[in-house]
């Protein structure tokens, strides 16, 4: 059996070999001349534009089943990096997810949470300067 990681990657190893022999046949593109670097930084700046406009926010809230506090990201605060790597270390979520939730502040990011984790988390966040509030 194929893995799918393979199956994707052949598929798109084909649709660029045919893009490009259609660029070459009605085009002057000249593949040469052309910054696959450049194009890589412009296409993920746009698929992330993309993504923002259409977030939604509630598919990235962290749930868990311990209790009924609710965790809201009120501000950043000065250092949204270390707010970042916080929220990293604690929920252990991705790099792209607490930026996520960095830049949709004010915005619950934990749902039912019991009394310690809920407290514990926040004295976390909030040593780094972010202000969390529990709901």
């Amino acid at each position: 059996m194929l893995d799918e990681r393979f199956l994707y990657a052949a598929i798109a190893l084909m649709l660029i070999i045919i893009i490009r022999d259609l660029l070459k046949k009605y085009t002057k593109f000249d593949m040469d001349k052309f910054d696959v670097i450049k194009f890589t930084k412009n296409f993920k700046r746009m698929c992330t534009v993309l993504f923002k406009k259409n977030f939604a926010g509630k598919d990235y809230i962290i749930k868990k089943n311990t209790g009924s506090n609710n965790l809201l990201l009120a501000d950043v605060g000065d250092n949204k990096a270390t707010v970042m790597a916080t929220l990293r270390q604690v929920t252990g979520i991705s790099y792209d997810h607490a930026k996520w939730i960095a830049d949709a502040a004010p915005a619950i990011f934990m749902t039912g949470l019991s009394d310690d984790e809920a407290d514990m988390t926040k004295k976390a966040l909030e040593f780094v300067g972010a202000k969390i509030e529990i709901q």
